[in-house]
């Protein structure tokens, strides 16, 4: 009974922790540009699905053990009123490891599709990128908001695509492949397979023509930074838990958004 008692709060935390991550993340990141209708109406789908995958944190958290996966040890520690093997303080210099190494993965990911890009281009013509919104935005503002962000989407993020998604994939593998619990090599599967939805998710609101092109799209889902950050991170969740995977995504996520406030500033600073 204490058992299941503690896996319910547990759930409950996880579940609030999901939804508020996601409610606050998309209002948060609208904050960074100009709001209108469509970019509101835009939101709903993404939290639909939020809502789909943080319904399925109670069953996730029953299977967790079973599939070989760390769930959220220290949360789960602490609701047991047990003493954790690890600590948020000695995650903090792994986590920034891996959130350093997703940083690096995300830009030559960006590099590989912008490089080409530049190569083919009509020579004396100018490539014209597609310009982020945010970038009008004061750098304070950005810093400020942006760190908000950071801490909204790992929580929910890590939340909804490394606990909940990994064990999805990871149970399907193991039903496939009729085995007991799934081995290095399906852990393996399921962390890319998350990360390839986590990237598609990002992609689909800025597809455009790709999304009338259904094999431009899918490959278009291996070219996103977010894909090959998810892999970190999901590879961090199997090895340390869910703390250590949030602590990297919001580092990384943070440290993005300050060095980008920071150029807009110096910018600011060379234009006066």
């Amino acid at each position: 009974m204490a058992n299941r008692s503690n896996l319910f709060r547990e759930a409950l935390l996880l579940m609030a922790l999901s939804l508020i991550g996601a409610l606050l993340e998309y209002p948060l990141a609208l904050m960074l540009k100009s709001i209108d209708r469509s970019e509101v109406a835009r939101t709903i789908p993404f939290l639909i699905v939020a809502s789909a995958l943080t319904g399925l944190i109670p069953a996730v958290l029953k299977s967790n053990a079973g599939l070989g996966l760390p769930g959220a040890p220290i949360i789960s520690a602490r609701i047991a009123g047990a003493r954790s093997a690890e600590s948020l303080r000695s995650l903090g210099w792994i986590a920034l490891r891996y959130a350093f190494f997703a940083a690096i993965l995300g830009a030559l990911a960006l590099f590989i599709v912008i490089v080409p890009m530049m190569v083919l281009h009509p020579a004396g013509e100018q490539i014209s990128l597609p310009k982020s919104p945010i970038l009008g935005t004061a750098p304070g503002r950005l810093a400020g908001v942006g760190a908000m962000v950071a801490i909204a989407a790992a929580f929910s993020e890590e939340i909804q695509f490394r606990l909940v998604l990994t064990a999805v994939f990871a149970w399907i593998i193991s039903r496939l492949s009729r085995a007991e619990r799934p081995g290095k090599a399906a852990l393996w599967i399921a962390t890319i397979l998350q990360a390839y939805a986590f990237g598609m998710i990002h992609l689909v609101p800025v597809a455009g023509p790709l999304l009338h092109n259904k094999l431009g799209l899918l490959i278009g889902g291996l070219m996103m930074p977010q894909t090959w950050e998810g892999v970190v991170f999901g590879r961090l969740y199997i090895k340390r838990g869910l703390e250590a995977a949030i602590l990297a995504h919001g580092l990384m996520d943070a440290g993005l958004f300050a060095l980008a406030a920071l150029g807009m500033w110096q910018s600011h600073l060379g234009a006066g």
